[in-house]
């Protein structure tokens, strides 16, 4: 609590300890910022860079700081997904769509060593773009053929889309697809059709098994 309260501490806190945390393990995976649409109070947005950390042994203890942090599970990646659509846990959109990403590994081992591999590429930093539908919405993503050309990051225009339209209706219409699609908070799907960049996989729809296979050994 000190640590929230105080970063600076965390330095004395790791000589104190003598140990630091081994960075070294991670692999930058992706970067989301909060849509203008759904800033939290008082306009708050996430800039959240997203890191793959595979360990090799069982999870380590970990504890909660009632904040932040209230609860912790260790699951499968499919597991996860069957979890938010039975209403039991929920996520946002943008971690239901890396759950996706990891439903491509067979083992913890093929996805460590993809990680590895393609972070040198790096990433890009991905805002969705609101379309209101009238039975839920859609969260456009960049490549889908509705992502503006020159998106609001800021507010000062138009932040959200909206169409008369069922998202059964739009989705037909489109050709190039790269969104999720939210019809509540535990029903979503994601739609994608054009090419990853970056040398980074596309997410697997949430009722496909797992790296084409029903067994997989990643935990997260």
């Amino acid at each position: 609590r000190r640590v929230q309260r105080e970063p600076a501490c965390f330095l004395q806190l790791c000589r104190h300890l003598g140990g630091v945390p081994n960075i070294w393990a991670l692999h930058e995976w992706s970067n989301w910022l909060t849509p203008v649409g759904l800033a939290g109070r008082g306009g708050r947005r996430y800039d959240t860079a997203f890191y793959l950390c595979c360990l090799g042994q069982g999870p380590p203890p970990a504890s909660h700081d009632h904040g932040e942090v209230t609860a912790c599970q260790w699951t499968e990646p499919q597991e996860a997904i069957e979890l938010i659509k039975s209403q039991d846990i929920w996520v946002p959109p943008p971690q239901f769509y890396e759950l996706c990403r990891l439903c491509n590994f067979r083992s913890l081992r093929d996805l460590h060593r993809f990680g590895f591999e393609r972070e040198a590429e790096g990433c890009e930093r991905w805002m969705s773009v609101l379309l209101i539908a009238s039975d839920g919405h859609m969260q456009l993503l960049p490549g889908d053929e509705l992502y503006p050309e020159d998106p609001d990051f800021t507010g000062e225009r138009t932040p959200v889309l909206t169409t008369n339209k069922k998202i059964e209706d739009v989705l037909k219409e489109a050709k190039r697809l790269h969104r999720i699609v939210v019809q509540n908070s535990h029903n979503i799907s994601i739609h994608v059709n054009v090419p990853p960049k970056y040398k980074h996989i596309n997410p697997l729809p949430p009722d496909s098994k797992m790296g084409n296979t029903a067994d997989c050994s990643s935990r997260l």
